[in-house]
């Protein structure tokens, strides 16, 4: 599926997690609905992750323990993985190198979502479905 949709609610808080990680990239864990014939997935939660990267003003990394205990609590409250984010504070949603080694082993369905901070106020946000070795990008809707 090529398009994928988030709640305004849902939207706000991504939006707000970047922002009060500035000038660290931000990363973290989107969950909400599958997708389903002719219906794209839904992302309804946003669950920040602390990057504990050395070099977090350029790169993201999980913290495993807080990565566990999201994946656990989603099981519990049967919420399905719909994606994984991360910010670029200074540059824009074109994934780098470095992207592709931030982000945690994953199923196929997993988004990948980037969000540019580089024009000031307004962040730009892209998702993307990882394909091979390659990013597609995903048209953005709200539910």
């Amino acid at each position: 599926m090529s398009t994928i949709a988030i709640t305004q609610s849902a939207y706000i808080q991504l939006i707000e997690r970047c922002q009060q990680e500035l000038p660290r990239e931000a990363c973290g864990v989107l969950t909400g609905t599958a997708a389903t014939q002719g219906i794209p997935a839904i992302v309804t939660h946003v669950h920040a992750i602390t990057n504990i990267h050395e070099d977090p003003f350029r790169s993201f990394r999980f913290h495993p323990g807080e990565w566990v205990s999201v994946y656990y609590d989603m099981q519990k409250n049967r919420q399905t993985l719909v994606g994984f984010f991360h910010s670029h504070p200074t540059s824009s949603v074109t994934p780098s190198k470095r992207d592709w080694l931030g982000l945690p082993a994953s199923e196929e369905q997993a988004s990948y979502w980037i969000i540019s901070m580089a024009d000031g106020p307004v962040p730009v946000v892209q998702p993307y479905r990882h394909a091979g070795q390659t990013f597609c990008p995903l048209t953005l809707m709200f539910a």
